[in-house]
Order: structure tokens, then C-alpha cells, then sequence
């Protein structure tokens, strides 16, 4: 049977190549963090860069085959987490000049690349490739707002970490490496109004095109159910510590389930359905 990737020379060669670079730069971040490797340091960032560039053009060539438009599956979801993930971290690398986090960015982002060109070279049939720019903006602001809730999860798992530390006087590597409490709690709280802002974007673009189309997307679809409960807590979430008093730590809690939950989510979509929503043609 067909396959988008096994019958494209270049195109296969691409993944793996992109895979592999995702491999070396989170070896090189974990090595500058946990080793606190010179060379690792000198090498991460231009690795990084290089990651970015070549990923972009694994996606310029994948989308080409369809008419430059990338089909609605969860496997081309995954890559496109990952390069948002990646892309996000770099920008805030480059604009904070702090890169104490890459290497547990990197490396979520490096699992979900990894399991979108498994699947995707496993996958003998291609998914709908849906026009329009509504649909445009749903996808690309469902990619951000799941790379927001990501990074805000990861960052509240962090602050965690940390917070224990501090309380037991252990004042070990993570003591050592991760920026302070305050500066990680301001980057989870960013992370969340950006979550819920490109959630928003997603409900609201989902319902544009819904309608636009005449129904070609199942509005019953369990997974737009669990989209809308998922933006509902997060919008809910941002009002809770002014409103209620609650401290970060019990949001950080929160947080790191729902990064959980929709991880897990979209895994088992990639196991079991071929596309996020259920069409009916």
C-alpha cells in the first residue's frame, strides 16, 4: 500500500533527519544542564537553530505533495506541536537570555516528533486536507494552544520540583540550574493566558468554519466536547488565585494534570483515530 513517506526519497530521508537533530539537541541541552558541558553550551543553541530550519523544510516538502496544505491528521499534529514547542522555546531563549529550561522543553517536543514520523511512516492512507482560512486558523491556533498548556505543565512540574527542594534545604541541581520561583511562576502564568487566548482562537474559528461548511466537522464529536471543557478550566483557571486565593502551587497541580490528560489524549488518538474529528460527508 501507499505511503506518503516511504515513497518519497527525499521526503523519508528528511525525517530522519529531523529526528535525529531533535535527538542531538536535547543530548546537548541535557548534557550543558545536568553536566554543565562547555561544549554542550557552545553547540546547543546553533544545534537548536538548525533543528528549526530543517524541520521547516520537512514540512515545506510534506505539504507540498497535498497542494502546500497539510493534512488534519493527529500524526501531522504531533509535528507541528513539536516544531511550535521547539520554535516557542527558541524565542524565549533568545529574548529572556535564559536557557535553564531547554533541555525539559526540547525533550517533550523531541517525544513528539519521534512518535509523529513512527506513526506517519507506518501509515498507509492519508487523512482530509481541509481548506479554508478558518480551518487554517483553528488548526494553527489548536497547535499554539496545546504547546501553551505543554509549557505551562512542564513549568508548573518545575516549580514543584523546586518548591521541595527549597522547603526540605536540599539546595541540589535543580536549586542550582532552574531560575527562581518568582521568575517560574510569572512563566506559567504567561503560558496559560496564552493557552487560553489560542484556545479561544480554536473554539471560535472551529464554530466559523463549522458553519461555513455546512457541518462537514461532527459538533457532538467527543473531542470538541473535551476542547471546550479543557478552555472552560483554563479561562477558569486565570480568575482562581485573585478570586479564590488560590496559591501557585495549587494551580501548578491543576495545570500539570491537564498537560497530562490532553497528552495522553492526543497519544491515544494517535493510536486509534486517524484524524481529530469525525467527519460527515
Amino acid at each position: 500500500m501507499n505511503n506518503i513517506i516511504l515513497d518519497n526519497t527525499p521526503l523519508f530521508i528528511l525525517t530522519q533527519v529531523v529526528s535525529m537533530l531533535y535527538i542531538v539537541t536535547t543530548i546537548l541541552y541535557g548534557a550543558h544542564f545536568f553536566k554543565d558541558s562547555q561544549s554542550a553550551k557552545k553547540y546547543k543553541q546553533p544545534a537548536l537553530v538548525l533543528t528549526v530550519l530543517t524541520h521547516l523544510v520537512y514540512l515545506g516538502l510534506l505539504t507540498s505533495i497535498a497542494g502546500y496544505r497539510i493534512g488534519y491528521s493527529t500524526f501531522n499534529i504531533m509535528t507541528m506541536v513539536a516544531l511550535t514547542l521547539t520554535t516557542t522555546y527558541f524565542f524565549i531563549e533568545f529574548t529572556t537570555k535564559s536557557d535553564k529550561t531547554g533541555f525539559f522543553v526540547i525533550a517533550f517536543a523531541t517525544g513528539a516528533e519521534l512518535i509523529s514520523s513512527i506513526m506517519t511512516a507506518q501509515t498507509s492512507s492519508t487523512s482530509p486536507s481541509f481548506t479554508g482560512i478558518g480551518m487554517g486558523v483553528h488548526l494553527i491556533a489548536a497547535i499554539f494552544g496545546f504547546s501553551a498548556i505543554a509549557i505551562a505543565g512542564l513549568y508548573s512540574f518545575l516549580y514543584l520540583l523546586l518548591f521541595r527542594q527549597i522547603q526540605r534545604n536540599r539546595f541540589e541541581l535543580l536549586f542550582q540550574r532552574l531560575p527562581n520561583l518568582e521568575v517560574l511562576e510569572r512563566l506559567i502564568m504567561h503560558a496559560v493566558a496564552f493557552g487560553f487566548i489560542f484556545l479561544s482562537v480554536t473554539l471560535f474559528a472551529g464554530m466559523v468554519e463549522q458553519n461555513a461548511t455546512g457541518g462537514v466537522i461532527n459538533i457532538s464529536d467527543p473531542k470538541l466536547v473535551t476542547l471546550g471543557l479543557i478552555w472552560l478550566i483554563y479561562g477558569t483557571s486565570i480568575f482562581i488565585r485573585p478570586l479564590l486565593g488560590w496559591d501557585i502551587k495549587h494551580m501548578a497541580y491543576l495545570l500539570i494534570f491537564l498537560f497530562v490528560f490532553i497528552t495522553l489524549l492526543i497519544t491515544l488518538m494517535a493510536v486509534f483515530s486517524p484524524t481529530f474529528h469525525s467527519i460527515s460527508l
